[in-house]
């Protein structure tokens, strides 16, 4: 047995009883990949289907690769699947690979799989990270692919990771095996090809197993991105409300961390359109916002930045309020929030999350969002003043005012969520209250003990 299947062999031990995706492009490295894995699938061990997608970017070539890939299935009795992508607009190689990873990811889905094998080789990861290196990337990026990893909810192998391209075709040979060479690999206009053709073999003159280094050093990046990712998200947890970030708590954390809290919070409210991703021009600039007290910045998207108080706001594409809900018991359900109604315990709320009510209180009331006119009669007033008014004192950010839970009755304001409460006129305490408690994520309350 050729030493590169030797290799592989090891290598797809990770690959263990239960139902494999492989996608199947016809070229060396996933034609060897099918040929080891298929005498498993044919014994029972493990349920593997080939998904091969014909993008049609190189005409009667890409429908012959089809043909291939669906000849090697039946000869090796495996499962096969083809997809024809039609791309719209732009028809390079970046936008094929988007449309090959839905339809993998389509299949993957419908036929609840455990995992995707991809077979992607050494030089494949060496050139990535070269790539990824000119084009300016940081350690994120340069960690490049992983052996096992999770993409968009689906878990994706690379068994061949470690295998140079050349072992691979010379292993073929020796078994007499055939496979697909795209003709486009020799094109000099794409920058993977050149930095295939004319990098790689320029650091190998230099560096005796430059390719093998490389990958090291990828892998030593991703390790430490593990490390970082716990860390950016555990800030997260603590510091960000959907489109609302505690800049305050995280503008003293060292300028590597915070840029990664942005990019992540980003990544959760911004527009996931990979054309909108944030550049290291606009992280720096968001970057800039964080650290600063006050300021607005235009973001991708038509979203923009607002720096004020504490806090860090995104807007541009605000979730469609909820609509009024009328009060109910024991509990009222509003977006993601809640109000309950439990048994008093004897003792006054804060106020602002917890309230002894009468128990006829609420009769009547909705639970909705501010409009114009909406009035409070802030506790131990005497009269009555505006919702705007009575949000301002308490330095509630403009961001927040729109999206606060407000207990309701007409236009008067009873209790503001996470803010206040309104007064009460002529109540007796020992007149059978019950307790209300908002229930939700707050980033505008601060927090008080009862």
């Amino acid at each position: 047995m050729h030493k590169a299947c030797e290799k592989l062999r090891l290598q797809i031990r990770q690959v263990h009883e239960g139902r494999y995706l492989l996608g199947l492009s016809g070229g060396a490295d996933s034609t060897m990949l099918l040929t080891l894995l298929a005498p498993d699938a044919r014994e029972g061990r493990i349920r593997l289907e080939a998904v091969h997608v014909n993008h049609g970017l190189r005409g009667a070539e890409s429908d012959e690769d089809e043909r291939f890939c669906r000849e090697l299935c039946e000869r090796e009795a495996v499962p096969f699947t083809a997809y024809r992508a039609e791309l719209d607009g732009r028809k390079d190689e970046a936008s094929a690979r988007t449309a090959r990873f839905a339809f993998f990811r389509e299949r993957y889905l419908e036929t609840g799989a455990d995992a995707l094998i991809l077979a992607h080789n050494a030089d494949d990861q060496a050139e990535t990270f070269l790539m990824r290196l000119l084009r300016g990337a940081g350690p994120e990026g340069l960690e490049c692919m992983r052996n096992d990893e999770i993409t968009d909810g689906i878990r994706i192998l690379r068994p061949m990771l470690g295998i140079r391209r050349d072992e691979i075709r010379e292993a073929l040979r020796t078994d007499s095996l055939s496979w697909r060479e795209d003709s486009t690999n020799g094109q000099d206009v794409y920058l993977r090809n050149r930095i295939r053709k004319e990098l790689v073999p320029a650091m190998e003159r230099i560096a005796e197993n430059a390719v093998e280094k490389i990958c090291r050093t990828a892998g030593q990046i991703a390790d430490d991105n593990d490390t970082l990712y716990e860390r950016t998200e555990k800030l997260i947890r603590e510091h960000c409300s959907g489109s609302t970030l505690e800049a305050a708590a995280i503008a003293t954390e060292p300028a590597g961390m915070r840029k990664r809290v942005l990019r992540k919070w980003w990544t959760m409210n911004g527009p996931r359109l990979k054309e909108h991703a944030l550049s290291a021009t606009q992280t720096d600039e968001l970057d800039r916002l964080l650290i600063s007290h006050k300021g607005k910045i235009n973001l991708p998207g038509n979203r923009h930045a607002v720096r004020t108080g504490r806090y860090l706001f995104l807007t541009g594409n605000e979730e469609k309020k909820p609509d009024p809900v009328s009060f109910c018991t024991p509990e009222t359900a509003f977006g993601s929030f809640r109000l309950t109604v439990t048994p008093s315990e004897g003792r006054p709320g804060n106020g602002k999350t917890t309230q002894e009510v009468p128990e006829d209180f609420c009769d009547g009331c909705v639970i909705r969002t501010r409009k114009d006119g909406d009035r409070i009669r802030p506790f131990g007033s005497a009269g009555h003043k505006k919702l705007q008014d009575f949000l301002t004192d308490r330095k509630i950010e403009e961001p927040f005012r729109d999206r606060i839970p407000l207990l309701c009755r007409g236009d008067e304001v009873l209790l503001v969520c996470g803010v206040g409460a309104g007064d009460i006129p002529g109540w007796n305490p020992d007149d059978h209250p019950v307790r209300l408690t908002w229930h939700g994520d707050m980033p505008w309350a601060e927090k008080t003990g009862e």
